[in-house]
């Protein structure tokens, strides 16, 4: 029996002095020298795989020896690395007989990557229907502006050959150039077509150019009085300038030829030099005024006409009917009728057919704070369709959009008015009389123009140098 006992501890001893890397002293797992049943040393090692540990052992091989019923099992297990080769990361080597588990991915990194799978799809989806949202978008503002913005405009934008007998200009502008770093020159007409005359067989009630100089950023609007009497080119003779137009259009009964000749007349009797033009009959005039809300003006004189054309609105079949007007001096709301009226009325002016062309250019002046930003996002479309028949020019799209963002910002207040009629000392630059008009078979109250003082002002205005142009006798 002692002879029993002391293989016993001769074993056990031999067993605690071999080196042997088991895992962490956790809770239920083997210490070292500490003799495990096989049992446990199996599960403690299925244990070590499942939670996924860095360092893998080969299953350790276990023989079981069983001397009597009371003695423990003797354990036999593989030479293993040192615990320092372990740790300094040098490959352990395992049993020859040992088989390697397969590999067993964790729980957590299998949910990890469906849900970037899911969140993949979740994202593909949002930015295809962001792609198609943004098509529908880009194709619908391409019909929209193709239909209620460039159908409209492009059939207003009516250019006018320049005639051989009409000047050359020095440096001609070129077609859709760009506004800023020049001078230009527009002619303004403005018809009433008040159902007198057929179109486009009509006078022009108003006539101007408006110089505009993006170089030193300034704007001039120079006013030339309808019943100014002047040498009308090609047709010959003397006439009231507002007839330029009315004697070019009734030439073939085309409107290019009445541009042209009242571009014509402007250029060979003031020597000024013309770049663009815009017509503009009155009737759009007012629709444009209503869809922009009226306008605010200041009515310096009243206003008494016993004479005015009732030829418009619900009137518009009885040309040669008359109505009283009257407008109150002060501040004023007009809407669009209002301001035909305030813009057309001839008689009893306190300053005369001059005074008519100053509220013209008030009118005018009072139009520019509506036409901002927002006014031409929101009612262009509405707008385009005021001018509808209404509106002919040469400026094209590209410049219309340059003289835009041009005025956005240019003050109104230092817009200047200049006047070609009767005034005061150096600016009497016209002279009222009555002459017998041939053209109309009856004597004409008219406005002979002062070329001695209209030329300085040309010549300043438009960089004319002191050259003599003004030759409004033919």
């Amino acid at each position: 029996m002692d002879n029993e006992q002391a293989a016993q501890v001769s074993d056990t001893s031999a067993l605690s002095t071999s080196p042997v890397n088991l895992p962490s002293t956790d809770a239920g797992q083997p210490r070292h020298g500490v003799t495990l049943p096989a049992e446990q040393i199996e599960a403690t090692e299925h244990q070590g795989q499942e939670q996924g540990t860095a360092e893998h052992f080969e299953p350790l091989q276990y023989e079981h020896t069983w001397e009597g019923a009371s003695a423990p099992p003797s354990v036999e297990m593989p030479e293993q690395a040192p615990i320092s080769a372990a740790r300094s990361g040098a490959p352990i080597s395992a049993s020859p007989t040992a088989a390697s588990p397969p590999p067993i991915l964790p729980g957590p990194q299998r949910k990890k990557r469906r849900k970037k799978r899911r969140w993949l799809r979740v994202v593909l989806a949002v930015a295809l229907a962001l792609l198609v949202l943004l098509g529908g978008a880009a194709a619908y503002g391409y019909y929209y502006f193709e239909t209620n913005i460039q159908k409209p405009l492009s059939t207003m934008i009516r250019p006018v050959q320049r005639s051989a007998d009409e000047p050359q200009l020095d440096r001609p502008i070129p077609t859709d150039s760009t506004v800023a770093g020049r001078v230009w020159n527009v002619l303004l007409l403005g018809s009433d077509n008040d159902q007198k005359f057929n179109f486009p067989a009509v006078l022009t009630q108003v006539m101007m150019v408006v110089h505009i100089d993006t170089i030193h950023n300034t704007v001039t609007m120079l006013s030339i009085p309808r019943d100014s009497w002047v040498y009308v080119p090609e047709i010959g003779g003397m006439h009231k300038i507002d007839q330029a137009f009315l004697l070019g259009a009734q030439q073939n009964n085309s409107f290019d030829n009445g541009v042209r000749l009242a571009r014509l007349t402007i250029e060979q009797d003031y020597g000024i030099p013309i770049d663009r033009y815009a017509w503009v009959g009155l009737n759009g005039f007012v629709k444009v005024i209503n869809t922009l809300g009226g306008v605010n003006i200041n009515v310096t004189h009243p206003i008494v006409d016993d004479a005015y054309p009732r030829d418009t609105g619900n009137s518009a079949n009885s040309p040669y009917s008359y109505q009283r007007l009257y407008l109150a001096p002060g501040p004023q709301h007009l809407n669009g009728e209002q301001a035909l009226e305030y813009v057309r009325s001839r008689h009893a002016d306190l300053v005369g057919d001059i005074g008519r062309t100053q509220r013209q250019q008030q009118i005018l002046e009072a139009l520019k704070p509506k036409l901002n930003a927002d006014t031409l996002l929101t009612d262009i479309p509405q707008l385009l369709s005021d001018m509808s028949g209404y509106l002919y020019t040469d400026i094209s799209e590209q410049e219309m959009l340059g003289f835009a963002l041009f005025g956005r910002n240019f003050p109104t207040n230092q817009i200047k008015n200049i006047t070609l009629g009767p005034g005061p000392g150096s600016q009497n630059y016209g002279n009222e009389t009555n002459v017998y008009d041939p053209s109309v078979g009856s004597g004409q109250s008219v406005i002979i123009p002062n070329c001695q003082n209209i030329q300085p002002v040309v010549n300043r205005l438009f960089g004319l140098g002191n050259k003599q142009t003004c030759n409004v006798g033919g």
